[in-house]
């Protein structure tokens, strides 16, 4: 298949199935041209290009559009239009500025095609653009296998230090794309300014805190070990190793718009591959983990997932979550009562259950034939004098237990472990007897 067909064939597929990508999103909307501010806008709208021209500034909507839109499409950071007759331009797209001022960089001659700013956006007087020296992702480019020092450069997710044989390579000259620092380079470089508490991913603001409670899911799932009987399957795992596919179908809303975020292919699932998830403001709101999305997540339920403070909906029903659920859970802005927003049915999960859990719901049940009784301290099934000495020792040890090994051996249920756990204990083997 030649280019012209191969991206005529991704243009169908597009405009047929609508595939968003995070770079979609970004580029949808109403762009001056620089250098032609007063007389040409063009505006990006379910991956056609419309042109707009104007004589005095004024700029109508695409029904006033001239010529024919010209389809696009893109892939990661290329976008790719056909300006009919067999013109396909395909041009590496370079955001600054929180997304308001686009490059577009010919991908034959790594040359600037041309510069565009957001509609309202005041592009000739912001100090983010001004301080901006070809942030150029270089990490394609092959400099050799020397040592030299060449500069700090952008790698297009972050700076680095790129050494290599020369700045020319098959007669392109990068030494200016390169500055004398790290710290040059993310001065120039990095022009989302996350608040404090929030970190950049893939161009957006995420709550730090958030996402370490969805990574400790992750990090419960990979160290619980279970064993899902996959038989070298890609779609099994605890967490479902697909997610980190470029073929997972999953998406991320981000304050209304839909992101997707393909799987990276690195072997490891992270925070914002899991499941279906929505986002405001940078607060995690919704995770959709639950029947028909798979996520297979595994181990005990984070003790701190209170601290997910704007959750309104959390769906993992269906997954292999085992252990006590911690009584942290009933802190979330939720509507217990209605599974639709709340669901931890049909996992491997152990009573007693927190009070804002409706174990009466028709809708309710678990997998609990591997629940041990309180007061079975070793997990061994059995209660007995073994339990007590493990007990002894944690006391005498002065052991902060986690919340999983506190339920189990805090028997009158007051969060200390003490003489009165061990009378308690004691009574339970010798009523047994």
């Amino acid at each position: 298949m030649n280019l012209i067909n191969k991206y005529k064939a991704y243009f169908f597929l597009v405009l047929i199935f609508g595939s968003i990508t995070f770079a979609d999103n970004q580029i949808e909307g109403r762009w001056h041209l620089v250098g032609y501010e007063e007389n040409i806008m063009y505006e990006f709208q379910n991956n056609l290009r419309y042109s707009i021209y104007s004589i005095d500034g004024i700029f109508g909507d695409i029904d006033e559009a001239g010529a024919t839109p010209s389809p696009y499409y893109i892939l990661d950071d290329i976008i790719t239009i056909d300006l009919h007759f067999g013109n396909i331009v395909n041009y590496q797209m370079f955001f600054y500025c929180n997304y308001n001022i686009v490059e577009f960089i010919d991908i034959d001659s790594n040359i600037l095609h041309s510069t565009m700013f957001k509609e309202d956006f005041n592009f000739n007087n912001n100090d983010c653009y001004a301080n901006i020296e070809n942030c150029y992702d270089l990490s394609s480019i092959d400099f050799g296998l020397c040592d030299m020092f060449l500069g700090s450069g952008w790698n297009g997710n972050e700076c680095e230090n790129f050494s290599g044989c020369g700045w020319v390579v098959e007669d392109i000259d990068y030494s200016d794309l390169f500055f004398e620092s790290i710290d040059e380079c993310q001065a120039n470089c990095n022009q989302l300014n996350c608040q404090d508490g929030f970190v950049e991913i893939n161009g957006l603001c995420f709550s730090e805190i958030d996402i370490s409670i969805i990574q400790k899911m992750i990090d419960n799932s990979y160290e619980s070990g279970i064993d899902l009987d996959c038989n070298g399957s890609p779609y099994c795992g605890s967490p479902n190793p697909y997610f980190d596919s470029e073929e997972f179908w999953g998406y991320l809303m981000y304050d209304d718009i839909t992101y997707q975020f393909l799987g990276n292919n690195n072997g490891i699932v992270e925070p914002l591959e899991l499941g279906i998830q929505k986002w405001e403001d940078g607060r995690l709101t919704d995770l959709d983990c639950g029947a028909y999305i798979y996520c297979q997540l595994s181990g005990p339920i984070p003790f701190e997932i209170n601290y997910l403070t704007e959750l309104k909906r959390f769906r993992v029903e269906g997954n292999y979550f085992d252990g006590y659920v911690p009584y942290t859970i009933c802190d979330l802005e939720i509507n217990y009562n209605d599974y639709i927003d709340f669901d931890l049915s049909y996992n491997r999960l152990c009573a007693p259950f927190p009070s804002c859990i409706d174990i009466d719901n028709n809708f309710w049940g678990q997998f609990d034939d591997e629940c041990s009784d309180i007061g079975d301290i070793n997990y061994d099934y059995s209660i007995n004098i073994l339990d007590i000495i493990t007990m002894i020792n944690y006391i005498l040890e002065n052991n902060n237990l986690d919340y999983q090994l506190l339920v189990v051996s805090d028997l009158n249920s007051d969060s200390i472990l003490n003489i009165l756990d061990i009378v308690l204990l004691t009574n339970i083997i010798l009523g047994s007897n």
